[in-house]
């Protein structure tokens, strides 16, 4: 059902990875006063042009926001929604993946130190809060298995 506590889950998730499109989730020193940042358009420096685009970071936050919204729809169809709910946590996991491997190759490039944002743990409590929704969500299955079978 939509009142159920995983679609609190989910639309958290939707909410903050929705906050993760705006604004610079990681923001790497140079020296000499030169800032880069890592966003949702890509690698560039902090506040102005964009030097390279990291378009599977970009597309893996646009994605996470949108399933996260079609899964709480989706509440008639638990299979479904628990399936479209672990690749929400999977995308989340590799969200965090992808950061670090970013910035360890920024890294490797320029010797950098690393500013973190509060955006930067994101990811991390939507990847646990779609791990809630999932288990929810398996729960309700459950309990309405039980139902079919005593009758």
């Amino acid at each position: 059902m939509i009142q159920r506590i995983q679609t609190i889950f989910l639309l958290a998730i939707a909410v903050l990875s929705g906050l993760m499109l705006t604004g610079d989730l990681i923001i790497m020193s140079a020296g000499q006063g030169t800032l880069f940042s890592i966003s949702f358009a890509g690698l560039g420096e902090n506040g102005g042009e964009i030097i390279q685009r990291l378009w599977p970071l970009t597309v893996i936050l646009v994605l996470v926001p949108l399933l996260g919204i079609a899964a709480v729809f989706l509440y008639k169809k638990r299979a479904l929604q628990m399936r479209i709910t672990m690749f929400v946590l999977l995308l989340s996991l590799g969200t965090i993946i992808l950061g670090a491997f970013y910035v360890i190759m920024f890294d490797k490039k320029i010797d950098i130190r690393i500013l973190w944002t509060l955006k930067a743990i994101f990811p991390l409590i939507s990847a646990i809060l779609a791990w809630l929704a999932y288990r929810s969500i398996m729960k309700d299955d459950l309990k309405i298995r039980s139902y079919d079978r005593l009758r």
